[in-house]
């Protein structure tokens, strides 16, 4: 393969993984198994990949703004507590044994798709149920177990980011069941964004970065992640949530049979 045609490839790659991010939180669908095609080793491939998102995570940040207006208080609470996930996370990737992640991933990105595929039916509190002390003390509880739930996701992503996208997603989906998919996918796009952001120094500094692999995806993820959030506004919340738990299946599929090559 030639050089032009490689980073012509990279391009349409990053394009296609941009999409997938800002669309659907499941850029590795497209990115890390096509990085571990052109001979990058898994955690290499990871650590490209975080780097190339991370343009796509801006973009179509800039892009949601329309779904992120009336929710910017949960977007400033989140932002620090997967921060603090991902640092600890992507301290982990380098202290732990490889093989860890590569049996993990699979599993964790299986479980998100299919939660994601299961009907989520908005849920209305009434107001006599407001006033009742059992009532508040288990939303108390489910906020909390809520909150931990991202916190944990935020480790993921800084420890291993194929798949912490659906992940976050699903979480988001489950918790904010009275808001739409593109808010929650909003809300979803500003949290990988501040994990491959606080993962990429952190990367850089830890790992010798393939930069000829990384410029082409980033150009590309820029261009998918302003295409992303646009499709999301068009298409039914409903089928967004079965195509990427679908595509989350897929790609879990795929990561075992990898493995066990």
């Amino acid at each position: 393969m030639s050089e032009l045609v490689s980073i012509v490839l990279l391009i349409v790659i990053g394009i296609l993984a941009g999409i997938t991010s800002a669309a659907a939180g499941l850029a590795s669908l497209v990115s890390y198994p096509s990085l571990l095609a052109m001979g990058l080793s898994p955690v290499m491939a990871n650590v490209t990949s975080c780097f190339s998102t991370v343009a796509s995570g801006y973009s179509s940040v800039v892009a949601s703004a329309r779904e992120l207006r009336n929710n910017r208080k949960q977007m400033w609470i989140m932002i620090p507590v997967v921060l603090t996930g991902a640092i600890i996370g992507a301290l982990l990737l380098f202290a732990l044994p490889g093989k860890w992640f590569q049996d993990l991933v699979p599993v964790c990105i299986g479980l998100a798709g299919i939660i994601l595929m299961m009907p989520h039916k908005p849920c209305q509190a009434h107001p006599e149920l407001i006033q009742n002390s059992r009532a508040s003390g288990r939303s108390r509880l489910h906020r909390f177990m809520a909150w931990v739930g991202i916190f944990i996701v935020g480790i993921y992503s800084g420890y291993f980011n194929a798949g912490a996208g659906v992940m976050m997603l699903t979480l988001l989906t489950v918790v904010n069941r009275g808001q739409t998919f593109a808010v929650n996918n909003a809300l979803k796009n500003v949290a990988m964004t501040a994990t491959n952001t606080m993962a990429a120094i952190i990367f850089a500094i830890e790992a010798t970065i393939r930069w000829h692999y990384v410029l082409p995806l980033f150009i590309g993820n820029i261009i998918g992640g302003i295409l992303g959030p646009i499709i999301v506004r068009h298409l039914p919340g409903r089928l967004m949530q079965i195509i990427v738990g679908a595509g989350a299946l897929i790609l879990a599929v795929s990561l075992v049979i990898k493995n066990m090559i």
